[in-house]
């Protein structure tokens, strides 16, 4: 089941499971071949963000591609002094935030990692759920850029305020205020358009 806002994940451990410092080894060991099961865990919540700051899923996904590139690139380097997971946040969100530096038209180096195209989204809902869910896409499509991915990362990735300040480069305090300002307008916004 795909967490909806308001439904957050679990927060996050401070410590890495034994399944993802078993593969984080053997990347940083220079086995190749553990960078995907590393990192599948990942790709829906990255897809899910990438999608969110690009608005174009060609975009996204070419983001989500180079935000792997760099992790590949810089992980035999990765201390562990954020998770791994708010570590490749952090790398989509500043790619993100400056596309001319990897929005290339020449061919771009790839990793062998899929990215799919959609993560189980439900095929039988209700028209009255479908208009609530594109009325909060537009909502959030009128935030700013750190309010917008704040509220992502805390309401669909159930990250803490900790985490988030850490993706966004941010006091914990405020990551909160993005967070609380992103939700209010968000609110107003989808209420407006459910008041009778």
């Amino acid at each position: 089941m795909q967490p909806r806002v308001g439904q957050p994940k679990p927060p996050e451990s401070s410590e890495p499971h034994e399944h993802e410092r078993h593969w984080l080894g053997r990347c940083q060991a220079g086995d190749a071949t553990a960078f995907q099961p590393l990192l599948r865990p990942y790709l829906a919540g990255l897809l899910a963000l990438a999608r969110r700051q690009c608005r174009d899923p060609h975009w996204a996904e070419d983001l989500v591609q180079e935000t792997l590139v760099r992790a590949f690139r810089g992980l035999p380097g990765f201390r562990g002094d954020a998770a791994l997971r708010t570590w490749l946040f952090r790398i989509l969100v500043r790619l993100a935030a400056e596309p001319q530096r990897w929005r290339r038209t020449d061919a771009v180096q790839s990793l062998d990692a899929d990215v799919p195209d959609h993560f189980d989204a439900p095929a039988d809902r209700s028209a009255m759920a479908r208009e609530l869910q594109d009325r909060l896409d537009e909502a959030m499509e009128r935030l700013t850029v750190r309010q917008r991915t704040a509220l992502h990362l805390r309401a669909v990735e159930g990250m803490d305020y900790a985490a988030i300040a850490d993706v966004l480069q941010c006091t914990p305090v405020a990551a909160r205020m993005h967070v609380l300002a992103a939700r209010r307008k968000v609110l107003h916004r989808v209420k407006e358009h459910l008041d009778p």
